[in-house]
């Protein structure tokens, strides 16, 4: 048996940010992210009040910043929180 290095590649490095908006924007915002395939994967927060996560891999972070930028200019989101790895309970 030989000491190989395994070849299966691990799993990406996951960026999460948490955002606040209207509840009545959110639709539109899931909407739009979703538009933008591969971008992100959009989840509403259980029991907050217009919290939403957006999920992505590292990959896609430089393209995430530019949307959510937008998103702030045009529809007055709150960026929460940025975060790499694990998203939070």
């Amino acid at each position: 048996m030989t000491d190989k290095p395994d070849p299966t590649p691990g799993p990406p490095e996951e960026i999460w940010v948490i955002v606040k908006m209207a509840k009545p924007d959110i639709f539109f915002i899931r909407y739009i992210t979703e538009a933008y395939e591969g971008l992100c994967i959009p989840t509403t927060l259980p029991d907050s009040d217009g919290l939403v996560l957006l999920l992505t891999g590292k990959d896609m972070e430089d393209e995430l910043r530019v949307a959510i930028d937008a998103l702030v200019e045009e529809f007055g989101i709150e960026v929460i929180q940025w975060g790499t790895g694990q998203t939070p309970r």
